[in-house]
């Protein structure tokens, strides 16, 4: 089976990024074997009626240790791609580090994959960050039926590929913004995202885990980002749990 893109919607997307549109399963394993080949921006988008996947390949100049926040990067374009296309009298929010959620209702996540073998003073031949978001839920039996889960279109998000184009242009912005002003400065944004919001202390990222501060302690420091990823059970091996 063939895509048609002659009547697929239009994605625009700016330079470096190149669009594959994929009819596999998994965006990230379909990206993981694009990487060497195909390089820094190449996109792989899956729709279907009730998802919506993509996966950017990237190409780090620094070791693993520090690349890997790239990650934290992408769920900050996630989260304000989604904050900038949905009704905005509701918040958009991430639980560390990878599950995304909309009036606190599960919404998707993203994924992380680094070229095998890579150590931690490495720089990573490649990585790739992806997003998997519930697209729609046409097919429950009842409206009700999983009320911890919603979806892009029964939140009236704006199209798929206005969202695509918006998370691309978001990624080259906080790239920018890390080579110029510092890493605090996609940090910062990606904690003003976190949930549950914190009500007194201070949260921060310190390597790849998250710090909070409080009046009672010296710190609380979550587990690792990397080994964090999927602890919140967002995911199961087909995708976002409904």
């Amino acid at each position: 089976m063939q895509i048609d893109t002659e009547t697929a919607p239009r994605i625009h997307l700016p330079p470096p990024f190149t669009l594959h549109r994929s009819l596999e399963s998994d965006v990230l394993a379909h990206a993981v074997r694009l990487a060497p080949n195909e390089g820094a921006g190449t996109l792989v988008l899956r729709q279907t009626p009730g998802r919506l996947d993509f996966a950017v390949v990237l190409e780090p100049e620094t070791a693993l240790e520090q690349a890997q926040l790239a990650f934290l990067l992408g769920m900050t374009a996630l989260a304000d791609t989604l904050a900038a296309h949905c009704p905005p009298e509701r918040g958009v929010r991430i639980v560390w580090p990878d599950e995304i959620r909309y009036d606190k209702a599960r919404l998707g996540g993203g994924r992380f994959a680094v070229a095998p073998g890579t150590g931690a003073q490495d720089v990573p031949d490649w990585m790739v960050f992806a997003a998997e978001l519930i697209a729609d839920r046409d097919g429950l039996a009842e409206s009700g039926q999983f009320p911890e889960s919603t979806s892009l279109a029964e939140e009236a998000f704006d199209p798929p590929e206005d969202i695509v184009s918006t998370f691309a242009s978001y990624m080259m912005l906080y790239f920018d913004r890390w080579a110029h002003d510092g890493f605090d400065a996609v940090t910062n944004r990606y904690l003003m995202r976190i949930d549950p919001p914190l009500l007194r202390g201070v949260r921060r990222i310190e390597g790849d885990r998250l710090v909070e501060i409080t009046p009672a302690a010296g710190g609380k420091r979550s587990e690792p980002m990397i080994a964090a990823l999927g602890a919140t059970g967002w995911r199961d091996d087909t995708g976002p749990v409904l």
